[in-house]
């Protein structure tokens, strides 16, 4: 028979689940440090989805002596966790009065999750209201999600220049819309402002756009910035467009340099794009 797992969270929670509660709460405790308001809110939320509601506010009072930067959304959290969700959200709609951080976002999940979609949505835009324009972002998805399409491109507009926000739902919402040329214009700045990841979306969106030297161009400077698995993006490209020389030279100058793994993806893609065409014979290996 095992005797579980040894990490004290991860047997916290065996024991729990072996109906051996006590003993898992008693291990959480000797694992939480008094001073850590991590741990405290870490053990306030077992407490409370194990029952023991009354703990759970003794060690969330711990957290806040802690230094607690959201004490309301950590009040939040211990009720979602002990299902009342009622009073989740009157704790975080006090964490929002009190201008905790993301706590809009924390308030807009729970009332979702509570099946009310409107007052979510009036969360958010009142969030943009107060300037916190990131939430924008959410609620770009959230009309996205309910087929508002032309709202959720207003709404992640707001928040594309947003710390820690992500610009590709924008620009994939608009290529969704057939607007390719202004979601190139979103990825492009993107990539100016140093989020080169976006590279094979700007890539993708040149190709559809008919601009084929240009995507070839950002491949190519993805490969120069040493992204080997662009080497496949750029066979796909050159073996569907017909640029048979060009791929051809590649691929022989990736043969003579030895690198062999950048060959095998340049072939790979090429293959693939071969595939699309009908009737188009496989590009074959270098002479």
């Amino acid at each position: 028979m095992s005797d579980g797992p040894r990490d004290p969270y991860d047997r916290a929670d065996w024991l729990a689940d072996s109906g051996r509660v006590d003993e898992a709460v008693a291990l959480r405790r000797e694992s939480a440090d008094d001073g850590d308001w991590e741990d405290q809110e870490s053990l306030a939320e077992f407490l409370a989805r194990w029952g023991r509601v009354d703990e759970a506010h003794g060690a969330w009072r711990t957290a806040v002596t802690a230094g607690h930067p959201a004490p309301h959304c950590a009040l939040a959290g211990l009720y979602d966790a002990a299902g009342r969700t009622d009073d989740a959200i009157a704790a975080c709609t006090s964490a929002v009065a009190a201008d905790e951080p993301w706590a809009w976002s924390r308030l807009a999940d729970l009332l979702k999750d509570a099946d009310r979609a409107d007052d979510a949505e009036a969360v958010y835009r009142a969030a943009i209201a107060a300037g916190h324009t990131a939430a924008g972002s959410e609620l770009g998805r959230f009309l996205s999600d309910r087929g508002r399409h032309e709202e959720a491109v207003a709404a992640y507009r707001i928040a594309i220049d947003a710390e820690g926000v992500a610009p590709w739902p924008l620009g994939e919402l608009l290529e969704k819309l057939g607007r390719t040329d202004e979601a190139i214009e979103v990825y492009a700045r993107a990539l100016a402002g140093g989020l080169g990841h976006l590279r094979p979306r700007l890539a993708r969106a040149l190709e559809r756009s008919g601009r084929i030297d240009e995507a070839l161009a950002v491949i190519r400077d993805a490969i120069a910035n040493r992204d080997l698995d662009a080497y496949k993006g750029l066979g796909y490209l050159l073996a569907k467009h017909d640029r048979d020389e060009e791929l051809t030279a590649e691929a022989t100058r990736l043969r003579d340099d030895g690198d062999l793994g950048a060959l095998m993806s340049l072939l790979t893609g090429a293959g693939n794009g071969n595939r699309v065409t009908e009737g188009r014979p496989s590009t074959g290996s270098p002479p």
